[in-house]
């Protein structure tokens, strides 16, 4: 069997790169330093931390889409956590976030993003 894992084959959602921006707020209420979403869709998205939280934790996400003005909020928790840069993929440190509570306009909005970036 290939290098890949359980949740990569339960990934249902086209992602799409995105070098964007973003604040992570905790389930403790505190805001992270400004991160970077690398890749995003519609069910979730992967950010590059220094320090990731752990598996299990339930994240509020801001960031704006450098197509559109105005914020977007969604929150989301942690499906998967790594403080070590992985060395088949050369993926950073970071968290994975299945995507939870997101508003009608921002999912559109997101699709739309995923769809021009294909």
């Amino acid at each position: 069997m290939s290098g890949m894992t359980s949740s990569h084959k339960r990934r249902t959602q086209t992602r799409a790169y995105a070098g964007i921006s973003a604040q992570i707020i905790g389930p403790d209420g505190r805001r992270t330093s400004t991160e970077r979403i690398a890749n995003i869709s519609l069910g979730g998205l992967f950010v590059e931390m220094d320090e990731p939280l752990p598996f299990g934790a339930d994240v509020s996400i801001e960031f704006t889409l450098p197509v559109t003005p105005g914020l977007i909020r969604c929150k989301g928790f942690v499906v998967w956590s790594s403080k070590e840069q992985d060395t088949s993929s050369g993926r950073p440190p970071g968290i994975g976030v299945r995507l939870i509570d997101i508003g009608m306009r921002e999912m559109r909005l997101v699709a739309d993003y995923v769809e021009g970036r294909l």
